[in-house]
C-alpha cells in the first residue's frame, strides 16, 4: 500500500514556463522579470541540446520552478549568443549558482511544450554541473557596459514588457514569415471564389471563415510593422 503523505498538494512544485523558443528577446526580458521579482533566484540551471539552451531557475523558497524556453543559442555572434551571455554576467553579479546540464531532446521538447514533470525537475538537480563552458557561452563583447545599457533598457520598459501578452509569443518569429502572408491571401481569394458557388448557409460559413482569415493577416502585418 503506498501512502499519500500530500494528499491535497500542499508542498508540491509549481513548474511555469516562459520565454520564447524565437526570440531570445522575450527570454531575456522574463529572465530579468524574475531576476528583479519578489522572490530571489538561487540556481540557474543551462539546459544544452546542440547549439540551443533552456533555463531552469530555482528559488529561495523552492516550491517554485521556472524554465525559460530555448529562444538562447551559442556558437556563432548572433542575438542568441549574446542574450545567453547576457543571462548568464547577470547571474553571476547578482551571486545565482550557474550549472549547466546536457539535455535529451525528448527533456527538451517537453519543456518547450510547457508539459516538463517533478521527475525532470529532480533530474536536472541531480545531474547539472558548475563545470560548464564559460568561454563557449559567454562571448567578450557581452562586457559591463552591454550589462549596463541591458539593465537600463528593462527598467525603461519593464511596465511594457511587465504587461505583455502571452499571446505575442506566438508571433515573435526571428524573421518575419512573409509566406504565410501570402497563403492567407490565397485563401482567402480561394474562399471568395467558392462561395459564389454555394447556398446561403455555406456562404455565411465561407464569410466567417474570410473575416478570421482577414483577421489573422491584420494582426501578423500589424506585427510586421512594429
Amino acid at each position: 500500500m503506498i501512502l499519500d503523505n500530500d494528499p491535497l498538494g500542499i508542498r508540491s512544485i509549481d513548474i511555469k514556463y516562459e520565454g520564447s523558443t524565437r526570440a531570445t528577446q522575450y527570454c531575456i526580458d522574463d529572465f530579468m522579470k524574475r531576476l528583479y521579482g519578489s522572490r530571489k533566484i538561487t540556481d540557474m540551471t543551462i539546459l544544452t541540446c546542440e547549439k540551443y539552451h533552456a533555463l531552469m531557475l530555482c528559488f529561495e523558497n523552492r516550491d517554485l520552478v521556472v524554465f525559460i524556453k530555448s529562444g538562447l543559442t551559442s556558437g556563432y555572434s548572433g542575438e542568441g549568443p549574446k542574450g545567453t551571455s547576457l543571462i548568464i554576467r547577470l547571474a553571476e553579479e547578482t551571486g545565482i549558482t550557474i550549472k549547466e546540464m546536457k539535455a535529451a531532446p525528448s527533456l527538451f521538447k517537453r519543456i518547450n511544450s510547457s508539459r516538463a514533470t517533478v521527475k525532470d525537475v529532480e533530474f536536472i538537480k541531480k545531474n547539472g554541473t558548475e563545470n560548464f563552458d564559460y568561454d563557449r557561452l559567454c562571448l567578450k563583447n557581452v562586457d559591463k557596459e552591454y550589462v549596463k545599457r541591458a539593465k537600463d533598457s528593462f527598467k525603461k520598459n519593464k511596465d511594457i514588457i511587465f504587461v505583455r501578452k502571452e499571446d505575442e509569443k506566438t508571433k515573435d518569429a526571428v524573421e518575419i514569415d512573409r509566406a504565410k502572408a501570402l497563403k492567407m491571401l490565397q485563401e482567402v481569394h480561394d474562399a471568395v471564389v467558392k462561395s459564389k458557388k454555394t447556398s446561403l448557409l455555406t456562404k455565411m460559413v465561407m464569410g466567417a471563415k474570410i473575416i478570421s482569415i482577414i483577421k489573422d493577416l491584420y494582426d501578423l502585418t500589424d506585427y510586421i510593422q512594429q
